[in-house]
């Protein structure tokens, strides 16, 4: 556990603390703790905290609160109570498989949907997942937490690590649809444009599983398994170091939605996982740090621009564009001026419109050095 003190005083440090845990977010709010109470702790730690009470289950979500005391003992007021979730503890408790699709590393990336009908009231939705190379988790239309790139890079024969979610405010009653998109990461590089080293660990695959808590006590697993469907998405190509393609004509609108009509889609394959031991992601995720407006724009000749992003720092560029259905937007990256790194070979990216409106490109999978 770890929290941070607010104090319109200055030189305020802390003295002591105490640290409530419970299964619900009431229990911590009337003073219950009936998994653990610290009482009080002598120490002005408030970082890296080992939880010390009843042990945990798997795939449950914690309420937590805690107050401390200054150097002249006056304690604060309780925290407001924050959550956590635990992962799947023991391998036994994985119900779900590793699913592929049918495809080559010359065919778009994978995606794939799970739909669900829930016919009770939910108390607790539980996502563990973990995408190979990437993955981007999506619900009901909607993107599942803010983790970009994720999983962190291991060597995947020996360590898979997995990411847990709270769901539960992202489902409704009655239809609901769980969509992944894959990526490639460092798990599987193909190559055809600039790499530091070609390799792979297999095609892209995930394994995902759903821990549902109703409000009537009971419990349901929603696992990968055969019954999930799959297809190929709008990303044509994607490499670590090489860039990402995107044909905006091959989106399937409502595809993570439950009113979209997968009877096309190819039933998942079933898998062997690359051999590595499913583990919590433990390192401190990937996000988004900021979001930069060009400091300059330049027109070039035949159609040409170039982007100034003031300076030189680790992105992806994020693009809006109007066209026709068919027109492409290519985009190369430069740390100097004119010099992009090896033309259309290196660091690129490409979009394709559909044509309907403003359009925006994101890259997903991948990032790069760049200031042009």
């Amino acid at each position: 556990f770890e929290w941070r003190l607010q104090s319109q005083r200055r030189g305020v440090t802390q003295s002591a603390y105490q640290i409530r845990v419970a299964s619900s977010r009431e229990l911590v709010l009337s003073g219950e703790a009936d998994l653990w109470d610290s009482g009080r702790v002598r120490s002005g730690q408030s970082y890296a905290i080992v939880y010390g009470g009843t042990p945990l289950e798997s795939s449950h979500r914690y309420c937590w609160t805690v107050r401390v005391w200054d150097r002249a003992a006056e304690a604060t007021d309780w925290s407001e109570p924050a959550t956590f979730v635990t992962g799947l503890l023991s391998p036994a408790d994985w119900q779900a498989k590793w699913i592929t699709a049918n495809r080559t590393d010359k065919d778009p990336l994978p995606i794939f949907r799970k739909a669900v009908r829930l016919e009770k009231p939910i108390r607790d939705a539980i996502v563990h997942i973990c995408g190979l190379g990437h993955y981007e988790l999506r619900m009901n239309g909607r993107r599942v937490g803010d983790y970009q790139m994720d999983p962190g890079w291991t060597n995947y024969r020996k360590t898979c690590l997995y990411s847990s979610y709270d769901v539960t405010d992202m489902l409704e009653p009655g239809d609901n649809v769980i969509a992944v998109m894959l990526g490639n990461g460092m798990y599987n590089v193909p190559g055809g444009r600039y790499t530091k080293f070609k390799g792979t660990f297999g095609p892209p695959k995930l394994i995902c599983q759903m821990n549902l808590t109703f409000a009537d006590g009971s419990t349901r697993v929603i696992a990968s398994d055969q019954t999930w469907k799959c297809a190929l998405g709008p990303i044509v190509f994607t490499c670590i170091y090489g860039g990402e393609d995107y044909d905006a004509r091959r989106e399937q609108a409502g595809w993570d939605r439950p009113s979209f009509d997968d009877q096309a889609w190819d039933a998942a394959n079933v898998c062997e996982g690359p051999g590595g031991k499913l583990v919590a992601q433990y390192a401190p995720p990937v996000k988004v740090a900021d979001y930069l407006p060009a400091a300059a724009i330049r027109r070039l000749p035949e159609g040409q621009y170039e982007i100034d992003c003031g300076t030189n720092l680790s992105a992806r560029p994020v693009v809006k564009v109007k066209g026709p259905p068919g027109g492409q937007v290519l985009i190369t990256c430069a740390e100097k001026r004119g010099e992009p790194w090896l033309q259309n070979k290196g660091h690129t990216y490409t979009y394709t419109l559909r044509g309907d409106g403003e359009e925006v490109f994101r890259p997903r999978f991948t990032y790069f050095s760049f200031q042009y």
